[in-house]
């Protein structure tokens, strides 16, 4: 008998391939089930952006009326507790898909959840840390009006201030990006001359940004540490005269690790496209799933709980599950962006072992949720 997994995908209207890219992913990450008799049924459902009322009538609809084994979900860090507590009373295991822009708290851990990110938040901190240490004790910290709105800019704050650095000039940018100049944030760097810029924007509002900073910043060396998801779309990126544009993640497309040469090469050959970042959640997920199950192919009764004894081989290196609950893996990836070649390219650096990284959880405990309700890049 086979378990039956919800699958709960929103809408991005930066990203609309989201749910598709995830699913292919996902598909993926289970495909060593086989074609036996317990192969999972898969049951996906839409919940347009992911937050309010609808992500939890739709989440208690495939406990009641479809009576699956798991779900798994993307859902606004406002509700989660909520929808937490419903897989509680029912005694049903959750799956919470994020991409890690918002740190969680004691009231997130669940023994029948387990929260499975990309550690967006802790990359940040340790870009500020990394800055720190690098690059220079002054920083331009210039983000978009929609990315500033989650707990990225105070992680990396937070990373930087802690080893020494301090924050000479900020930039919010306006809602509307399209008629923005950006005059305000290459004012704010000309004249407070900082070590580096950190900028937090994604999409085609971070092209613009790196355009213009190419464009108008005369040192062209001048450090910029940008969103690891600048690559998050398929589209070609613009030839940029700048020359040190790092990000860090926990993630690399391009290493010599064979989990990730394996993963791109399966991928590409399953679906004649390269895969993205969230492909790459939706086939750790599924890998999660798969090394969760015993030799019957039932799911353990706390699903969180049990996670913290899961270690799994990702593209990712070892993947791992820590006492809140959330994923992690063995460190970060410091990359540099070439924007000489088209497409352009992303090298890893250097990669930074994880150390100390769960006491963070305690030192956040007090930061408020973030103003959008929506999870982070789920427009």
């Amino acid at each position: 008998m086979s378990i039956k997994i919800g699958i709960l995908l929103p809408r991005s209207d930066m990203f609309p391939t989201l749910a598709l890219d995830f699913l292919n992913g996902f598909r993926m990450g289970v495909s060593d089930w086989g074609n036996n008799a317990n192969t999972p049924e898969l049951l996906v459902e839409s919940i347009g952006n992911a937050c309010g009322d609808s992500v939890l009538k739709t989440a208690e609809k495939m406990i009641l009326q479809e009576n699956v084994d798991l779900t798994v979900s993307f859902c606004s860090i406002h509700n989660l507790k909520d929808l937490a507590s419903i897989f509680s009373a029912y005694k049903k295991n959750l799956i919470h898909l994020d991409l890690g822009g918002n740190v969680l708290t004691q009231e997130h851990v669940n023994p029948y959840v387990l929260h499975h990110t990309l550690n967006l938040w802790q990359s940040a901190y340790k870009s500020g840390e990394y800055a720190a240490k690098n690059f220079g004790k002054s920083a331009a910290i210039a983000a978009s009006f929609y990315d500033g709105g989650y707990h990225l800019v105070e992680s990396f704050v937070r990373g930087f201030i802690a080893n020494g650095g301090s924050v000479a000039f900020s930039y919010v940018a306006p809602f509307d990006y399209k008629t923005e100049t950006y005059q305000a944030l290459i004012d704010g760097i000309q004249n407070n001359k900082p070590d580096f810029v950190f900028s937090l924007f994604t999409y085609k509002e971070e092209q613009k940004v790196l355009g213009i900073l190419s464009e108008k910043i005369e040192d062209k060396s001048l450090p910029v540490i940008c969103s690891p998801l600048i690559g998050l779309n398929t589209e070609t990126i613009k030839e940029y005269a700048l020359e040190n544009v790092v990000s860090i993640s926990s993630w690399d497309f391009t290493p010599e690790e064979p989990e990730m040469h394996n993963f791109i090469q399966a991928f590409e050959k399953k679906y004649n496209a390269s895969p993205n970042v969230i492909s790459l959640l939706g086939f750790e997920t599924g890998l999660t799933v798969l090394n969760s199950v015993d030799e019957e192919g039932n799911l353990p009764p706390e699903l969180g709980t049990y996670s913290e004894d899961i270690k799994i081989r990702s593209p990712r290196r070892e993947l791992s599950f820590n006492s809140f609950h959330e994923s992690q893996t063995t460190g970060y990836f410091v990359s540099h962006y070439d924007f000489t070649k088209q497409p352009y390219k992303r090298t890893a650096l250097q990669q930074i072992d994880l150390n100390g990284e769960e006491s963070l959880y305690d030192q956040f405990k007090d930061l408020p949720l973030s103003g959008w309700q929506n999870p982070y890049i789920i427009t």
